[in-house]
């Protein structure tokens, strides 16, 4: 689908704004400028270069540059950076130095060109001491290597390369595993009357089979649990992650508890259906990790 010429206008003022915060040395607020300058135009080949200048590991920076000339076969400035990026991951090298990198002025779409200020002669010091950005009170020496914000032990993600803050996690994270409220909340009513009706069921079938219905409970709890997933990958569109899984496993419990109290106070203790909710529940989590 073609971008109206409102939103290409408000893509080139995004990359110029991007372009604006990396030279004041804002990695961050350039990132974000960038990446919201794509969601309007997925092909502004000057928004991939941007990201590219923005992030430290050099196999971010040969990903974006890649797409750049996928767009743009032919794009000079494009090529030149990737020839110097895959030049520095030969020689073994994984992070760019910090500070701003200088790129030539950049073309936008209607022709203008962005003047970019000269970076200043030295960059600032860094004060001997950080403190983690989410924490100010703790102390700290470890910094995000996507924005290089400071952030302390327990606000560290785990990356490919180094450490993310929560933020640049939260945004590299998989499609799937970004959860909102609604879906969770959608999830969890599912699962509850998934629950009771499932439990309502598998009691009118266990209970009348008698002895084997121990060894019915472990076949159908599966084909229980699975069907569930079914249920919530179709409303979800597949979403996975620890919130689905709380969501779904309690409140499936739940739904559970009334038929097997009331089985429990009326015939005894219904063993045949409390494997089966179990076994119903443990497939449903697992399958969400």
């Amino acid at each position: 689908m073609t971008d109206t010429p409102a939103a290409a206008g408000d893509a080139g003022a995004l990359v110029a704004q991007g372009n604006a915060a990396l030279f004041a040395g804002d990695a961050y607020t350039a990132r974000q400028r960038f990446r919201e300058a794509l969601e309007l135009d997925p092909r502004r080949v000057e928004a991939l270069i941007g990201l590219a200048g923005s992030v430290r590991p050099y196999r971010e920076k040969r990903e974006y540059l890649q797409r750049a000339l996928a767009i743009n076969p032919e794009h000079v400035e494009a090529r030149a950076a990737l020839a110097q990026v895959e030049a520095r991951m030969a020689a073994g090298e994984v992070l760019a130095p910090g500070g701003v990198q200088v790129r030539e002025p950049t073309p936008v779409a209607d022709g203008a060109t962005i003047e970019l200020a000269e970076p200043p002669p030295e960059l600032p010091e860094v004060p001997a001491t950080l403190h983690c950005y989410i924490h100010p009170g703790r102390e700290t020496g470890l910094r995000c290597t996507s924005c290089e914000r400071p952030i302390c032990a327990d606000c560290v993600r785990p990356a490919a390369v180094g450490q993310l803050c929560p933020e640049c996690a939260r945004i590299r994270r998989p499609v799937n595993y970004q959860v909102s409220t609604g879906q969770i909340l959608l999830v969890a009513v599912v699962a509850l009357i998934y629950g009771v009706l499932v439990t309502f069921l598998a009691s009118q079938i266990l209970l009348r089979i008698g002895f084997f219905g121990l060894i019915v409970a472990f076949l159908l709890g599966p084909v229980a649990g699975d069907l569930l997933i079914r249920l919530t990958d179709r409303l979800t569109r597949s979403k996975r992650g620890r919130p689905m899984q709380f969501a779904v496993g309690a409140c499936f419990t739940i739904g559970a508890l009334p038929w097997t109290t009331l089985i429990s106070l009326v015939v005894g203790l219904p063993l045949s259906l409390i494997a089966f909710t179990i076994i119903a529940g443990i497939t449903a989590v697992t399958r969400l990790r």
